[in-house]
């Protein structure tokens, strides 16, 4: 049974084309769902690409099942390389103006390309796209209470309160996950693709888009159910993740400095900032992390050496309390 009401296809907006790649890895179980919420789309894609990241499963040949007749669609299989990676290389064979992700385990709200293409429609040049996310659990029913949706509220009561679009994002990363983005092809080339982050890729290349082009942040129409279940990677080990969560904090404040808060920068931007540095309990680490960001030539070797800290003690003591 569909997680969505059925809905009658409308008429497509004719621009931007945007390809969807879709990076698969162990989800035989997800794989099929999170295709036919690409195929079902009420304004169709222009491509799909797919790469299976060296499964183990059967979820590769589940996918050349369904994509086997469908003309626009290119399908490939490598030795594992990480999400990172695989997201970069799916995107270097895409070739449409916009690109979406769709990681294996989420689904596209039947209308998210749509309504990608009436946005653009009517932002010309928009860098990056993300709609609201919705929840769902292992067996894809919908979820309206719980861990994540609490996650999700504090995230928009944070917004709301301070009204400062990318501090939020950093207090609480409610767009939740690549297959929430929907960017252009030259905003991607600009960042030099997604960075060699574990756990917070996606949310770099949100900070990027901020700090270098412009995000449009549709909150009020769903994009993409997020697939909550015991095997999202971010649940791996969470002092790594604090820790390239500093990581990117720091990136982000030294990339966006004073844009991160309002034209006035004022008291209530000081507050927010003080609020969000006490939510995240890292201020220690990130200030390491900017005072050392100068001496790496690039995001990537930054990032490089943010991973090599994962597994150093001390970092991980620091992240941890």
């Amino acid at each position: 049974m569909s997680i969505f009401k059925s809905r009658r296809p409308s008429a497509p907006h004719t621009t931007p084309t945007i390809s969807v790649v879709v990076p698969l890895y162990n989800h035989a179980r997800y794989i099929q769902a999170a295709l036919d919420s690409v195929l079902s789309q009420t304004s169709p894609a222009d491509e799909i690409i797919l790469i299976d990241d060296g499964s183990k499963d059967n979820g590769f040949e589940l996918a050349q099942q369904m994509l086997a007749k469908v003309p626009h669609a290119k399908f490939h299989k490598q030795e594992n390389a990480g999400a990172h990676n695989t997201i970069n290389r799916a995107i270097g064979i895409s070739r449409s103006e916009y690109v979406a992700v769709l990681n294996s385990d989420d689904v596209f709200a039947p209308t998210k390309l749509e309504r990608v293409r009436a946005i653009v429609h009517d932002r010309p040049g928009v860098g990056l796209i993300a709609g609201k996310p919705g929840i769902m659990d292992d067996n894809s029913v919908r979820q309206n209470s719980g861990v994540a949706i609490d996650w999700l509220g504090r995230a928009a009561n944070f917004l709301n309160e301070t009204g400062l679009p990318q501090l939020a994002l950093l207090n609480e990363n409610f767009v939740a996950t690549t297959s929430n983005m929907v960017f252009t092809r030259a905003l991607w080339e600009a960042a030099g693709g997604f960075q060699p982050l574990r756990y917070c890729h996606d949310l770099d290349f949100l900070m990027f888009a901020y700090a270098q082009s412009s995000v449009f942040l549709d909150r009020e129409h769903e994009h993409i159910v997020y697939r909550v279940h015991e095997n999202n990677t971010i649940k791996e080990d969470l002092s790594k993740v604090r820790v390239e969560i500093a990581a990117v904090i720091a990136q982000a404040l030294f990339a966006s400095g004073p844009r991160l808060f309002s034209a006035g920068i004022d008291g209530r931007d000081l507050s927010a900032f003080l609020t969000f540095l006490s939510n995240k309990q890292l201020t220690e680490v990130i200030c390491f992390f900017q005072t050392v960001l100068p001496a790496f030539p690039t995001r990537a070797a930054f990032y490089e050496y943010a991973a090599d800290a994962c597994n150093a003690v001390a970092f991980r003591a620091a992240v941890t309390g």
